[in-house]
């Protein structure tokens, strides 16, 4: 069950990076390109899909747990906070969707849109067992994240090669999310994890210190594109850019994964809840 709920979270994250972060690109950066345009409604339906399968795991694990019928976990389930916040996720997909779907999107409307939805998803997890405060904390780590993540996968998807101005703009947003995903990543790690020994001797903790090296390979790449690739379209070098794009591929294979890390810590018990 955990194995598939953690599937189910890295198709979740994955979706929702695409989906609030290319709706930033949209805002901030330029207008899609068709690639991307595509991407953006691929994530709706993807997110369609992780938010049934969310749903139906969750609604197995409490009939199993709670030892009742079906029936009667669809009817307490969406009195829980979990269900009542996915019930929120659910109706802010659909009002993007049809936001999207509009023959001339508003993107910072939908980008404003997005970001707000993404705070559901962050009181619906782990942080918002802890409290307000870290749910807070979370959302502005998703939404930078997704905004960094996104940007790239948008970059990635343009049908040419990327211009100076994009490039600009691209490390503008990223250099600002990078300013928020570290100290909120910092923030959630002290918070779940409070001890150093918690972090060597719990699968959480090893699943965390996993996340954080690729997060360094994906920060010595960014640094890369900021001091040396971006630099370089502006001069109007002519490969610099054939190299910027071929490094934004890599820095998504690597963000993707650490969403699938992302998704994994999503299902581990808790260090302090650990019984080796």
């Amino acid at each position: 069950m955990n194995a598939l709920l953690a599937g189910v979270g890295w198709l979740d994250l994955s979706a929702t990076a695409t989906l609030a972060g290319g709706l930033a690109y949209a805002s901030l950066v330029a207008e899609p390109s068709a690639a991307g345009a595509r991407a953006l409604r691929a994530a709706v339906m993807l997110l369609v899909l992780a938010l049934l399968g969310e749903f139906i795991l969750t609604t197995l694990r409490m009939r199993e747990v709670a030892g009742i019928g079906a029936g009667a976990v669809l009817v307490e389930l969406p009195a829980t906070r979990w269900g009542r916040l996915w019930i929120v996720r659910a109706l802010g997909l659909a009002v993007l969707a049809a936001a999207l779907g509009a023959r001339r999107p508003r993107w910072p409307l939908l980008a404003a849109l997005g970001a707000v939805w993404l705070l559901a998803r962050s009181f619906q997890g782990h942080a918002g067992a802890h409290g307000p405060l870290a749910a807070v904390i979370d959302w502005l780590h998703l939404l930078a994240g997704s905004a960094w993540l996104g940007s790239l996968v948008q970059l990635a998807l343009g049908r040419d090669d990327p211009t100076a101005r994009d490039a600009l703009r691209v490390r503008a947003l990223a250099t600002g999310a990078l300013a928020l995903v570290v100290p909120a990543g910092i923030y959630a790690a002290f918070l779940h994890v409070p001890s150093l020994e918690r972090l060597f001797d719990t699968p959480y903790g090893r699943a965390l210190l996993a996340k954080l090296a690729v997060v360094v390979a994906l920060l010595g790449l960014g640094a890369l594109n900021h001091f040396r690739h971006v630099p370089a379209l502006v001069d109007g070098r002519a490969e610099a850019a054939g190299k910027l794009r071929r490094t934004v591929r890599v820095e998504v294979a690597l963000g993707v994964a650490v969403l699938l890390l992302s998704a994994l810590l999503g299902v581990l018990p808790m260090p302090h809840e650990f019984q080796p």
